[in-house]
């Protein structure tokens, strides 16, 4: 989505509440919360999150690299530089994760997102 500021570019991630589980109601609670206190380089930022009554609503940074595992069946394989860059950056996410008391248990290529200029960001998913 575009926002009003400047033409900012959003990522939006639609929840119906009728196909989510109780416990996936919570979880999308807890995710809404960590996202909104964590505030962090590499994690992804939410900016705005709101419902209506049929669903749950999360504006999120847009990264236009799109995520990990893509790129890697694209790429097939990454050179030892970029490896080091992107583990770097992702120990930087999990240990202020785990600076905070948050233990990130859904860590996979899908999950980790790129933009155009190599940076990893942690979508916190659930």
């Amino acid at each position: 989505i575009v926002g009003k500021d400047a033409g900012t570019l959003y990522a939006m991630k639609v929840l119906k509440k009728a196909t989510l589980k109780v416990k996936d109601r919570v979880r999308s609670t807890n995710e809404r919360n960590i996202l909104a206190d964590v505030g962090h380089a590499f994690i992804v930022k939410l900016h705005y999150a709101f419902q209506t009554p049929g669903k749950l609503y999360l504006i999120l940074d847009f990264l236009r690299g799109g995520d990990l595992f893509t790129r890697l069946s694209k790429e097939v394989m990454f050179t030892e530089e970029d490896v080091k860059f992107y583990l770097a950056e992702l120990a930087l996410a999990l240990n202020h994760l785990h600076g905070l008391g948050i233990i990130y248990r859904d860590l996979k290529p899908e999950n980790i997102l790129l933009d155009q200029v190599r940076i990893v960001t942690v979508f916190l998913v659930y």
